[in-house]
């Protein structure tokens, strides 16, 4: 009889992931293509899940998610994008904190604007692209969209890539063959260095990636503690004074025993 197979504990989560999936699809949709947003609180409700989650939940499909976008090497990915709701509704001097938190990451100056409810943070540089982050308080929570673009940085970089490629080709080969075939084969290796290009652009878009995704979540952390920030005094008549101005006299006994 041979040997049974064995998994590690990160197949079995993919196993285990994969057959709930398929369960579902079995139990739940059978032959239909899509399910309505009735039928999803429904659903969402058998398996403990509330319709207030679930809400959520459906306002932020539509998001872009950071985890999920890649780059293209062909394209030469050159923006990346996020948004998310936090609990909690910002002010104006927590903003400020939000700010210096968002300089400290991106180690840069930007300007700073209100536009109607949303707070804005953006920087502009115009031969390398831009950052913008927006912050929408609203109905209890914070909305957080932040974009970062650098197109004319990955247009310069290609453009230099091609030049030096093809400038030092052509000096080269026309040193040794002659100009014709210099100028035959230089365009080639101007291709060649510009398709280098987009690799270094790969490396430039994951750091701009991972800077995002660190300032998400330290955005995140910060207004979360904007909100265990705040002391509630739940009885005021253990801080109530008598009409010379001094404690209450039964108040002080119990502090005193």
């Amino acid at each position: 009889m041979p040997d049974s197979k064995s998994y590690s504990k990160k197949e079995i989560s993919k196993i285990l992931t994969k057959a709930s999936e398929i369960q579902v699809r079995k139990d739940l949709y059978e032959d239909q293509e899509t399910l309505s947003e009735e039928d999803l609180i429904h659903i969402a409700e058998e398996v403990g899940i509330s319709r207030e989650a679930l809400h959520e939940a459906l306002a932020k499909i539509g998001e872009p998610d950071l985890d999920e976008q890649t780059y293209n090497l062909i394209k030469g990915t050159s923006r990346i994008q996020h948004a998310s709701s936090i609990a909690g509704e910002i002010d104006e001097e927590q903003w400020e904190d939000l700010v210096l938190e968002i300089r400290k990451i991106t180690g840069g100056i930007g300007k700073v604007k209100k536009t109607g409810n949303t707070f804005e943070w953006e920087q502009r540089k115009s031969d390398f692209g831009y950052k913008h982050f927006s912050f929408t308080p609203k109905n209890g929570q914070t909305k957080i969209q932040m974009v970062s673009s650098w197109g004319p940085f990955k247009a310069l970089s290609g453009f230099l890539s091609f030049f030096f490629a093809f400038i030092i080709t052509l000096i080269v080969v026309k040193e040794i063959s002659g100009k014709q075939l210099a100028l035959m084969i230089a365009p080639f290796f101007g291709l060649g260095g510009f398709a280098l290009s987009r690799f270094f652009l790969k490396s430039y878009y994951h750091k701009q990636k991972n800077q995002l995704s660190t300032l998400a979540s330290a955005l995140s952390r910060k207004i979360q503690s904007f909100n265990t920030n705040s002391i509630n005094i739940e009885n005021d008549d253990v801080y109530s004074f008598s009409n010379d101005g001094s404690l209450d006299q039964s108040i002080k006994k119990e502090s005193e025993s």
